[in-house]
Parts: C-alpha cells; structure tokens; sequence
C-alpha cells in the first residue's frame, strides 16, 4: 500500500464510532464494491499510537489539492464530483438505503487538505484521507464535500474588451471550466454569458491563434462576480489582384505571412484574396512568383489592399513594307509618257500615271504580296 499522508487523532470526531473501527469499516467498503473498485476513493486507514496513517491502492506520488494550481483544483473538483457520483449510483444497485446513508457518512472530510490527487505517469486519481471524521476545533469549515459535489451554480457574465479598452463585439473565446470545453462568442454588447458556473470553479479563458493560446486568463466564479476578458482587434484584409494595365488577374498564387502565421492562397474570377482574422496593425507580407513580395499593415476598415502583376505588352510586329516601280515601254523600248496603269492587290484598285520617263510608283507595299498590272495609253 502507498502512504498518503499521517495524521494525530486530535480535534477531531469519528462519526462512525471509535477510530479503531475504521479499519473495519474501511473492509465492509471494500467488499461492497469488489467489481468497479469505487471504494478506492477511500483512503486505508492504520492506527498507530495517537496517529492514523492513510494509504492507498494507487501507485504514485500523492499531492494534496491544495497544493496545485487553481485552474488543476477545478478539475479535481470535477473527477471528485463524479467519482461521489458514480459510487452512490453504484450503491442505489442495492436498493439499501441504509447503505447510501453510511456512504454520505463516509464522505465526510474536515477539510480541503484531507483531498489528495495521485499522481502516476501522467495518471491523476483522486482520494479522500480523514473520510469519517469531522472537525471539532471551534470556527472549522463544515461540509467541505458538500460545497463541492453541491455547490451553488451562478452565471458568469464576461465583459470583453480590445486592448485599447473599447467594447469588443462578435470575438470569439474559448473557456475552460469543470473538465469541460466551449467556445463563445460576445454578443452586440460585446458580453458572454456562461450560464450556470459552480461556485469557485476555476474558469479559464483564452483567445485561439494558429492552433496557440494567447490572452489567457483565470477567473474564479462568485456570485455577482465582475469579469473582464481582453481580446486582439482583428480585420479581415482583403486584397485585389490586378496587373499593371489594370486588369483583373485571377488563380494568381500568394504565400501570405504574418507573425505567427503563413497561408497559400490564390485569387478568384474577381481577382480577390481575403485573409481572415488578422490583428490591427499587424504586418503581412505577400510574396508571388514572378511580381515579389509586398508588405502590408493591417488597418482597421480599409476597403481593400492592391497587389499588382507586371503585364508584359508585346508591341505587334509591323510587317515590312516596299515599294514598287513600274515603267511602261512601247514595241520599241521607248518609255510612253502618261500611260494609264492599273494595280490590283489583295482585294482592292488603283490607277497609276507614268511620268516623262515611263515610270510609276505604287507605294508601301508588303513584301510578297501578289500585284497584278495592266497598262494602258
């Protein structure tokens, strides 16, 4: 067996009769349960002289609850409350309510301290040491495991605020309270209300950046209690992609980073890119392929940010004209002067005069273009 913990047999009452009877009582559990093993919640007590030492079936290192961290008593609370439970369903299979009775006897403990977590590997049970036994020292807290297992519930209603101190509606926070998980979102009057919170339950909250907690806070439920919760602002930042002839570019591949962040993403038919969730003055840089990286910041309301893609303009090539000189001759091979010649090419006419020499031009002509001439006095 592993010692949890000594104690003197002083200032405090047995309520099941002498403490010598404990051991025994302790047994009577321990047959009544052989199957589940719920009386493991139970500490084995050994008297010895003017001390009673309490053991366990659990391995491990045993650590008082008051000992660990807020937010870790919490979630003992939790797995005592519903290891409580599930020994007195186990104990209604009888259908003896006397049995019951004894049990809720059982539970009793003098005080937090009495609650230890063993702890193994990373396994974590909870124990009860002094079970039995009430406080008799004159002012002592009575019916700690009753304010446990019974406490009264009570909302919590968080105030969320950006860190500029301003209301901070529509953000969204994730809670952690009585080994449980939830994500909320603060209302138009930037509040989050959790609705029925056992009393002094650790309660943490805490804002989800790339998959990592950050503005974390602890918070300990009381009735009528003020809660504040400080959030990053944050915009989505929206870019247009467009070349520089002021063209939409869609299917244009960005790497966007940012601190603690990097994303892909590409433009659609609009040529738009939004990058959600970004903190205010946040700096983004957008890296492309061919156009480079730009930088951005953040700004709160800004209607869009430009990326722009260098367009190539090809010039179209402009084909390679000529002219063409033409002399009219007579039989004789002299020149007739003011003959009438008529060209005919891709499609269209003209007419042409000779001069004094016999010659005429037709001009800017593209090389290789079929010419038909005719001529006449």
């Amino acid at each position: 067996m592993n010692q949890v913990i000594a104690k003197e047999l002083k200032n405090v009452r047995y309520t099941l009769g002498d403490p010598s009877a404990s051991k025994g009582i302790y047994n009577q559990l321990k047959a009544a349960f052989p199957q589940g093993k719920e009386y493991q919640l139970f500490t084995e007590p050994v008297i010895s002289g003017d001390k009673i030492i309490w053991t366990t079936e659990y391995e491990g290192n045993p650590v008082c609850i008051t000992q660990i961290s807020e937010e870790q008593q919490s979630l003992v609370k939790a797995r005592l409350s519903a290891q409580i439970t599930k020994l007195i369903e186990a104990a209604k299979n009888f259908e003896d309510q006397k049995l019951i009775a004894f049990l809720y006897k059982c539970i009793e403990i003098p005080a937090l301290k009495d609650i230890f977590v063993i702890q193994n590997n990373g396994q974590e049970n909870v124990v009860l040491t002094q079970w039995g036994f009430l406080n008799d020292t004159p002012g002592a807290d009575k019916g700690i495991l009753d304010k446990i297992i019974n406490a009264k519930r009570v909302p919590m209603v968080f105030k969320v605020r950006f860190e500029d101190g301003t209301p901070a509606p529509n953000a969204e926070v994730s809670f952690e309270y009585e080994g449980k998980k939830e994500i909320q979102r603060s209302s138009s009057d930037a509040t989050i209300t959790l609705a029925s919170v056992k009393e002094e339950s650790y309660v943490k909250s805490y804002e989800i950046e790339q998959a990592q907690a950050i503005n974390v806070k602890g918070h300990t439920c009381i009735e009528y209690g003020d809660y504040f919760i400080v959030v990053s602002e944050k915009a989505d930042m929206l870019f247009k992609v467009t070349g520089s002839d002021g063209s939409i570019q869609p299917n244009q591949s960005y790497t966007f980073t940012w601190a603690g962040g990097q994303e892909e993403l590409k433009s659609n038919e609009a040529g738009e890119i939004t990058l959600p969730n970004i903190k205010i003055n946040a700096e983004v840089s957008a890296s492309h392929a061919t156009a480079g990286i730009s930088n951005f910041i953040c700004e709160k309301g800004k209607a869009f940010y430009p990326l722009v893609i260098e367009i190539e303009v090809i010039e179209p090539e402009v084909p390679v004209q000529h002219s063409m000189k033409f002399k009219v001759v007579d039989k004789k091979n002299n020149p007739i002067t003011e003959a009438e010649v008529t060209v005919q090419y891709n499609g269209k006419t003209e007419k042409l005069m000779t001069d004094s020499q016999g010659y005429c031009l037709l001009e800017d002509i593209e090389i290789g273009t079929q010419v038909k001439v005719t001529a006449k006095k």
